[in-house]
């Protein structure tokens, strides 16, 4: 995924708005990504807590690793009961050997790969393993594909499940693809667009313009339906690397 990391930052001054407008994630992909309770897992990157509040309702002991103080700021008001640490994937804050899992939701790709991979075969128990989950946009209908146009990095644009592989050293990786529908109004799916970071950095007119049309696209096929919501396929796409 060739994403400008100058952008992983970004997102701590919208650390409320991405509380309240990004989607979690479907149940069955995380019972396929986490490890049974009782364990001990890290979620890298955790943000607000989008993963890390499904895994503590799974009876997990949950260690949440945020660079942003912001993120973690709402974090650890959401959900409390998580760990919350303030650090990179590069240092992660745990004894060898301490975790069953380390698991990353949309988040891998800000990360230091060789690093990481460093860090999170130190951690690890025996058997742990990495696990990564990511929502991917597959638009099926004619007005999904021109919600993927008001997209700066047109993700889904091509209806095509990418190619999402990353040069592991050895060990045993898995991957799972389980399809769910966002149903989602007009007004959500503006606000969560503005959390993009390619959508926060545009210039203010441009930007606007691209989530008024985002709205109006929903808005015109909530009328259609005569329904509050309108149905936005996804996928989650999961992988878990056990490490050799």
């Amino acid at each position: 995924m060739d994403l400008d990391l100058s952008r992983a930052l970004t997102f701590g001054s919208m650390a409320e708005a991405y509380d309240q407008w990004r989607p979690t994630y479907p149940d069955v992909a995380v019972d396929w990504l986490a490890p049974t309770a009782p364990g001990y897992v890290a979620d890298v990157g955790a943000g607000t807590g989008q993963l890390t509040g499904a895994l503590l309702a799974r009876g997990l002991s949950v260690a949440a690793v945020e660079p942003d103080p912001m993120m973690l700021a709402v974090l650890s008001r959401n959900f409390p009961e998580a760990e919350a640490h303030q650090a990179t994937s590069t240092s992660l804050p745990f004894d060898d050997g301490a975790l069953d899992a380390v698991l990353v939701a949309t988040a891998f790709h800000w990360l230091p790969f060789e690093g990481t991979v460093a860090e999170v075969q130190r951690v690890l128990k025996p058997g742990g393993w990495l696990g990564l989950v990511y929502n991917v946009v597959l638009p099926v209908t004619e007005w999904e594909r021109e919600l993927v146009a008001t997209d700066p990095d047109r993700k889904g644009e091509g209806g095509e499940r990418p190619d999402l592989v990353w040069p592991f050293p050895g060990g045993t990786v898995e991957t799972s693809w389980h399809p769910w529908d966002w149903q989602v109004t007009p007004e959500h799916y503006r606000n969560n667009l503005a959390t993009n970071s390619a959508v926060m950095r545009l210039p203010e007119v441009e930007r606007r313009a691209r989530l008024d049309a985002a709205e109006n696209i929903l808005r015109r096929v909530c009328d259609e339906l005569h329904s509050p919501t309108a149905a936005v396929h996804h996928e989650a796409f999961c992988l878990r690397w056990t490490c050799a």
